[in-house]
């Protein structure tokens, strides 16, 4: 009773942090089936990590050599397994033919902890013996550190993944896994480097903690961000029109033509598989320094933040160019800020101008009615 106790008191806030998230990832496991599932997985190994450390320090009280050393090793081997699928919670990991990556390292550090059980070979990693009081004493080899060094390379490429996010105008996201990492990191350094007793355990409870936060974090995301694009929302647009207003030097909006059209003659599918493509090549044409926006329907807006007419028009090229390889259609209208007062709202109006003018052209030419009907 003791020993239950203890583990409840020890691991109180993990247990409070891993109930909300399993409860909320259940709740919404249909429309974020990976999201849930890993951040299930992640508070489950935290708390399971946790039961290892239990088990382990009753087995070592006790004296009893075999749990002591077995469930030493399943801890061992869970502590990278709760990094990787964090990973895998934040949709991070290697795709195609470097998937193998992702695992890889499990393996190699399941195959050192299998030297512990055999006698010739648990010196290099570690053993258990007795002490004059009754407990078992933790004597560890230089393969011990297995677990932390796969732990460290799991969260390098997490913290090398934060940066590229950051870079690649996705800042709130990058710095969420960044701070996570260091949280993570500096469990990892206090267990490996000051742990000397083997008496401190702090990882399980770092990583459920790691997980909350980015947990809260895609929550907080998901209500800026548009269902079906991925592009940030109509809301999250003014937002950062107010937030951004001194910096803004320029406005692109896009109307995709014929939506209609295919909504009404190839069903709704086909609309949506068009909305997806514009959004797409306008944010894969997007330069670090603008934000992309659905504001509804067929209607987008790119905000460009302290950047030059030149990089608006080359976007705008680019644009045009990769649209043009599909077969679907949008007006474009543009305006940028030569002087710095002038109002966004002014901008706004004069991209909105521009693109009913193109609108207004296209549809007097009927391109899109002519090829649809030539097909």
């Amino acid at each position: 009773m003791y020993w239950i106790k203890l583990f409840f008191i020890q691991n109180f806030a993990l247990f409070c942090i891993s109930i909300f998230i399993i409860v909320n990832s259940i709740i919404r496991y249909k429309q974020h089936k990976k999201i849930s599932l890993f951040s299930i997985l992640v508070v489950s190994f935290a708390i399971l990590s946790a039961v290892c450390y239990l088990l382990q320090e009753y087995g070592r009280v006790k004296d009893i050599v075999p749990l002591a050393t077995i469930i030493t090793i399943v801890g061992y081997l869970i502590r990278p397994v709760c990094i990787y699928f964090f990973i895998m919670m934040s949709g991070s990991e290697l795709k195609g033919k470097l998937s193998f990556l992702n695992y890889l390292p499990l393996f190699i550090n399941a195959i050192f902890y299998i030297f512990a059980l055999i006698p010739q070979t648990k010196g290099a990693v570690f053993y258990y013996t007795p002490k004059v009081d009754g407990t078992l004493d933790y004597v560890g080899g230089p393969l011990r550190f297995s677990s932390h060094i796969i732990s460290a390379i799991y969260l390098g490429y997490l913290l090398y993944v934060s940066f590229v996010s950051i870079s690649s105008k996705h800042l709130s996201h990058g710095l969420t896994i960044l701070a996570v990492s260091l949280f993570v990191v500096a469990a990892v350094v206090i267990e490996a480097f000051f742990n000397e007793n083997n008496d401190i355990y702090i990882l399980n409870t770092t990583i459920g903690v790691g997980a909350m936060c980015y947990y809260l974090y895609l929550y907080i995301e998901m209500t800026q961000i548009d269902v079906l694009t991925g592009l940030f929302n109509r809301e999250t647009y003014y937002q950062d029109l107010h937030k951004m207003d001194r910096v803004i030097t320029g406005v692109v909006e896009f109307d995709m033509n014929g939506l209609k059209y295919l909504n009404d003659n190839f069903g709704h599918t086909e609309g949506d598989k068009g909305l997806i493509t514009i959004a797409r090549i306008i944010s894969s044409s997007a330069k670090r320094n603008m934000y992309v926006y659905r504001l509804g329907g067929d209607e987008f807006v790119l905000l460009c933040a302290n950047g030059r007419e030149e990089d608006i028009v080359k976007v705008v090229n680019t644009f045009k160019e990769e649209l043009s390889r599909t077969d679907y259609y949008c007006s474009i209208g543009y305006a940028c800020r030569t002087d710095k007062t002038t109002p966004v709202k002014d901008l706004i109006k004069y991209a909105e101008f521009k693109l009913y003018q193109d609108k207004e052209a296209f549809y007097e030419n009927s391109p899109f009615e002519r090829r649809r009907a030539n097909k």
